[in-house]
């Protein structure tokens, strides 16, 4: 019934009055139980965003000299993984000892693998982490797994139909789940590989599994020649007969990347076309080596650590055994965003990613800044 304002005002009061008893009554009898609506776009974002998700691993298969392929089985409740697309990566974490470390790898599995709850990696003998993946971690154990990241993908808007892609080594992972993809479905270019290695038996995989009408691979062998396989570098000859291209894809070490990103410039490539896979960043070359004080808030508790100009600062809060996260460990994706309160750090021009309200506050990314005096840092991120 609708409410009429009455000519006497003292009438409307009561009857406010009235309705102030009334509305108490039916709050106290109603359920204490909180009324829940799960959306179908909450159920979409969970699904799509799970944050960080517990996986066993299932297989260990070693792959080359110095490589292994890591099957690992989703826990969640629906038995997934988050759909991604091919080209992207998955940041697993472990404890080792009394350290908490993290490390992205690229996926090499398909996207509809994924939704099968099944999601596999290439780990190279390389680091700390990767050798506890390949030497510690045995069939059945728990990992931690960050959700599916990075924008090294195909955009059919962006990169046309034809597409080139070079990788040296064990940067042919991204490509192996693009050629998956494109095997299922899921993805629709053409592609051609050019996969440089120094040995035969550094391959990981074999090509024949993979080429079909849309994929051409071209194996390029370094450093001794066999049957069936180009010898040598990656040179301008052979990129030639492929640079009739919509977009280049490059993932593989720094150098590599310096070497055919010189030959493209070399052929008048437009610098547009190249897309090129970030690697983690490391230690940098300094003149000496200086100590200084790190001072950590994380959310009510604050640690001080020692950290070098050398190291990145979240290496130094891995080292301390600070139970903190990176993503990309590259600088590009701002999980690791933290607040700067005081202190002077180093960081690359190249390795700045930040956005400008990032800047204009005072936020860094402590996957690659180095510090350039003590230090005093604020972590949005809560402890894992």
């Amino acid at each position: 019934m609708p409410f009429s304002r009455s000519k006497d005002p003292m009438d409307d009061i009561k009857r406010g009055m009235g309705m102030v008893g009334k509305r108490r009554e039916l709050i106290e009898a109603s359920s204490d139980q909180p009324i829940v609506y799960d959306s179908g776009v909450n159920r979409m974002a969970r699904s799509l965003h799970p944050g960080i998700m517990k996986a066993s691993v299932s297989e260990k298969e070693a792959i080359g000299p110095d490589c292994m392929k890591i099957t690992l089985i989703s826990e969640r409740e629906d038995g997934r993984f988050p759909y991604f697309r091919a080209g992207q990566y998955v940041t697993l974490a472990d404890e080792i000892g009394t350290s908490y470390l993290s490390r992205p790898y690229s996926i090499v599995s398909s996207p509809k693998q994924a939704l099968e709850g099944k999601l596999e990696v290439i780990v190279q003998r390389k680091g700390i982490f990767s050798k506890h993946l390949i030497e510690d971690v045995s069939v059945g154990d728990e990992l931690d797994v960050l959700e599916p990241h990075g924008d090294f993908v195909y955009d059919d808007l962006r990169d046309g139909k034809k597409i080139l892609c070079i990788a040296g080594g064990s940067g042919v992972t991204p490509f192996l789940s693009m050629m998956k993809a494109i095997r299922e479905g899921s993805e629709d270019f053409n592609m051609v590989l050019l996969y440089g290695v120094r040995t035969e038996n550094q391959l990981l995989f074999d090509p024949k599994d993979y080429e079909n009408e849309k994929i051409r691979i071209e194996v390029i062998i370094s450093d001794e020649e066999r049957e069936g396989y180009r010898h040598g570098l990656i040179d301008e000859d052979l990129l030639k007969e492929y640079l009739d291209c919509d977009s280049i894809f490059l993932c593989g070490p720094d150098a590599m990347y310096t070497y055919v990103e010189g030959k493209l410039k070399e052929l008048d490539t437009d610098h547009i076309k190249i897309r090129r896979e970030r690697n983690s960043i490391g230690d940098r070359k300094v003149e000496s080596v200086e100590k200084y004080r790190l001072t950590v808030h994380i959310r009510d508790a604050v640690y001080e650590i020692d950290a070098f100009n050398n190291e990145t600062l979240i290496a130094a809060m891995e080292r301390s055994d600070l139970r903190v996260l990176a993503r990309c460990r590259n600088g590009v994706c701002g999980f690791c965003h933290s607040r700067l309160i005081k202190g002077e750090y180093h960081l690359d021009p190249k390795d700045d990613f930040r956005r400008a309200a990032d800047k204009k506050f005072n936020y860094i990314h402590p996957c690659c800044t180095y510090p350039e005096s003590d230090m005093e840092i604020d972590i949005p991120v809560s402890e894992v």
